[in-house]
């Protein structure tokens, strides 16, 4: 029973996802009003059975591509940073090239269609994978169909892809099962299993699958088109391993084979345990056939499937977008518009049995008709005649439309979508208030924006790896960096360069690198508001400062490359810091006569500082040796003072008496 083990394991997914709480009938609903189909085709036929209008006024599609224009607006690009100086050549490299993958790919439209599903129906998924075509872009990047993919909701252990493709592709596929899927696509009562059992060979096998399944053969065969659905099933395994952790908490798989592991173990610079980890492995299966299993194609231990979330429900986890909580007032407005409608064409119409000669139906076509006529029985055998009137009724009509006109407003309410998200009038007439309305529009949405930057980071990131595991095992790969600012030079990087001894210099499995969105947004709209700003605040500035900050404007002005460059050229004329590559042989000498004058002109104002300088040495000289002839002076009086001081005591002073004879 080991062979089916395989087929066991896809048969418990399948029967766990008819368990799963249902959300895809919702979700079509929710894409399917923003379509504009918004009305059950059992409605609309009572409708017309009834004579009344069939309308839609569809409210979500503006509100939604509201939001869906934000995200244009806002969009940020990705950027690969390394996480220490070292290896920052490496880094910028190594962005080149992903940034390149990611535009030929065409991942900014993979991405939005991402967050289109996510917005509407709770859920989009992005496919990022190696492309097979030689002729294609390097890597597939698009959004894959909601009802395509299923997913383990409670561990993410597991993703499952499903997709009805021709028998033809198939075999195309799987070619060394080609047997088994025509075997498959047949009928397997006519298959001689007897001839086969004892052998044990692929057909067998496969027939013993096809015994086990439970699953309904229409569930993967179509016959009458020729089509057999192929899984995909990503699985976790969990495997001991040896885990080794640095010093700065890195922790990587350790390998043998690879003598820069066996070294750092000998070394004793790495921590060194023996955990559980998980290992992606993948299994393909023509219905409920096993064709192949094997570790994962992919350089990450991640889905290559990833997913635009939404809001989910706390409990179950159901996704939901912004069209959910729309979907009642929208039908409101639907049904009180078709209400509205007609009893704007109510017409109840009273009159006796004889009245007229014409049949009801007639009667009834004629009222309504704008130019109808009713002939009246004039020989009706009442007095006065017989009764005939036609009643109207206007009042339930504008309640009606006062009700529908609060409905409206619903629509954005429930969703956290002002006016001026949309670009409607408002109640704010400044520009900063308008600005409010619109990032207070932006803030509602953030849950939802965090779940898109992530899975948008997780593109990145993808491609990334991808990147890594191809040049890891290439020498000296020449990568040319475009210059950081505009005018700049081009410079070359080279990863992993290889030195005379063998070592290796940019090493890119060495690099800890991570993709990064960038913080600035980059689309025209708020670049020009941000050159807006700039403007503004230069004005108030001198005019010195204003001509040394005008690079600052120049690149944030939304044109093209070429005409930036020039007007960059021109300002380094202009302000004396041109290139020598981009002078003319006439400029140069002008600039090597301009600069030979200034070079004078400091030397002349230097020997000019020496003189002033030497000049006030000899000043402070001559004042020093004055000062100190002045207190010697000033002592010498001093001690001539003292001794006359001295004298008159002694010449004042008064004899004592003489003694008594």
């Amino acid at each position: 029973m080991e062979k089916l083990s395989h087929t066991r394991r896809l048969n418990k997914i399948l029967n766990e996802i008819d368990y799963q709480p249902e959300w895809r009938g919702e979700a079509d609903r929710c894409h399917q009003y923003f379509d504009g189909k918004q009305l059950d085709p059992r409605l609309i036929q009572a409708l017309k059975e009834r004579r009344q209008p069939v309308l839609t006024t569809n409210l979500i599609a503006p509100a939604i591509n509201g939001v869906l224009g934000m995200e244009a607006r806002s969009r940020t690009g990705w950027f690969i940073r390394a996480d220490d100086n070292e290896f920052e050549d490496v880094a910028e490299a190594l962005n080149v090239r992903v940034s390149e993958a990611l535009r030929m790919a065409k991942a900014d439209k993979a991405c939005s269609d991402g967050y289109l599903g996510q917005i509407i129906g709770g859920i989009g998924w992005v496919e990022v994978k190696k492309n097979k075509d030689p002729l294609g872009s390097k890597y597939r990047i698009g959004c894959i169909h909601r009802d395509e993919i299923d997913w383990d909701w409670k561990a993410d252990n597991w993703l499952l892809r499903k997709r009805w493709i021709d028998v033809e592709e198939a075999v195309a596929s799987f070619p060394k099962f080609k047997s088994i899927i025509e075997g498959a696509a047949g009928e397997w009562s006519n298959f001689d299993s007897s001839a086969f059992k004892p052998v044990g060979d692929l057909l067998s096998n496969a027939y013993d699958e096809y015994q086990y399944s439970t699953r309904d053969e229409t569930e993967w065969l179509n016959p009458a088109r020729d089509m057999i659905k192929i899984y995909e099933l990503y699985y976790r395994v969990w495997e001991s391993e040896i885990i080794m952790r640095s010093e700065d908490g890195r922790a990587i798989v350790y390998n043998p084979d690879n003598t820069v592991h066996v070294a750092m173990v000998a070394s004793g610079k790495v921590e060194v345990e023996r955990r559980s980890v998980p290992k992606l492995r993948l299994s393909w299966y023509a219905g409920p056939h096993h064709l192949i299993d094997m570790p994962s194609p992919h350089p990450h231990n991640h889905y290559p499937y990833i997913p635009f979330f939404g809001s989910r429900e706390d409990k179950i986890k159901i996704p939901y977008g912004l069209v959910r909580p729309m979907l009642s007032p929208q039908d409101e407005i639907n049904f009180r518009r078709i209400k509205l409608t007609s009893q704007l064409n109510y017409k109840r119409i009273v009159m006796d049995d004889d009245a007229t000669r014409m049949s009801d139906e007639a009667v009834i076509d004629e009222v309504h008709a704008s130019d109808g006529i009713v002939k009246l029985n004039p020989n009706a055998k009442r007095d006065g005649g017989a009764r005939f009137t036609v009643e109207t009724d206007q009042g339930i009509a504008q309640q009606q439309f006062q009700i529908m006109q609060e409905s409206k407003t619903l629509i954005q309410d429930v969703g956290g979508i002002y006016n001026a998200f949309l670009g409607k009038e408002g109640g704010a007439q400044s520009g900063i208030a308008i600005n409010s309305l619109v990032e207070q529009g932006a803030t509602t949405l953030a849950d939802i924006n965090d779940n898109y930057r992530e899975a948008r980071q997780m593109v990145g990131e993808l491609v990334m790896a991808h990147e890594v595991e191809e040049l890891k095992e290439k020498r000296n790969v020449r990568v040319i960096v475009p210059g950081k600012k505009i005018g700049e030079k081009e410079r070359e990087v080279f990863i992993n360069q290889e030195g005379e001894a063998g070592e290796l210099t940019n090493a890119i499995t060495q690099a800890r690198t991570q993709v990064v969105l960038g913080e600035i947004q980059q689309s025209p709209g708020y670049r020009a508001q941000v050159t807006q700003m700039l403007m503004d605040f230069l004005s108030k500035l001198p005019q010195e400062l204003q001509i040394g900050s005008m690079d600052i404007i120049i690149e944030q002005i939304d044109l093209p490359q070429d005409i930036k460059e020039r007007l960059m050229k021109a300002y380094a004329k202009l302000s004396g810091n041109a290139n020598p590559d981009d002078m003319s042989d006439e400029e140069k000498a002008a600039a090597k006569a301009q600069q030979d004058k200034q070079e004078a002109v400091e030397q002349i104002e230097m020997k000019t500082m020496q003189l002033q300088l030497q000049e006030l040495q000899e000043k402070l000289g001559n004042l020093a040796a004055d000062t100190d002839l002045t207190t010697a002076k000033t002592g010498t009086e001093k001690v001539k003072a003292a001794q006359m001081v001295d004298e008159l005591q002694r010449s004042s002073a008064v004899p004592p008496p003489l003694p008594d004879m």
